[in-house]
């Protein structure tokens, strides 16, 4: 598991001051780009060698309100690595308290550069494998 820090930025806000509900995926992307790159695994790379992870499933359950800057870590590990899709859970809490604000899962199938479904070289498949069998 590992850590993102993420700061609500007022973009992100509706006119309450509330972070709008769509904010959460992006920040779901930040822990989960993060957690491959903390883990020597860059989702640039990957895409540069011509795989992307397409979001196939994403489920939010929203706890507490996030409001204009609140900073907020973004807690991600790798659910399920599989050749044809790869899961990972978060939690989502504010630092200041611990409030546990959402929690979430994102599921991604791998695509060619044409948007393709296909299998998930074993040059990705195997580390994440490894991970997913020793990463707490």
């Amino acid at each position: 598991m590992s850590d993102t820090t993420i700061r609500v930025r007022f973009a992100e806000t509706d006119q309450m001051g509330i972070a709008h509900h769509s904010a959460y995926v992006v920040w779901c992307e930040a822990g989960r780009v993060e957690w491959l790159r903390q883990r020597g695994l860059s989702y640039r790379d990957m895409e540069d060698e011509g795989t992307s992870l397409a979001v196939s499933h994403v489920e939010l359950d929203y706890r507490a309100a996030a409001r204009f800057d609140d900073e907020l870590a973004v807690a991600t590990r790798l659910d399920e690595a599989r050749s044809r899709r790869v899961a990972f859970q978060y939690r989502i809490t504010r630092l200041s308290d611990g409030a546990l604000v959402a929690t979430a899962r994102s599921e991604h199938v791998p695509t060619d550069a044409d948007g393709h479904t296909v299998r998930l070289p074993e040059r990705w498949l195997e580390p994440l494998r490894h991970l997913l069998a020793t990463d707490p």
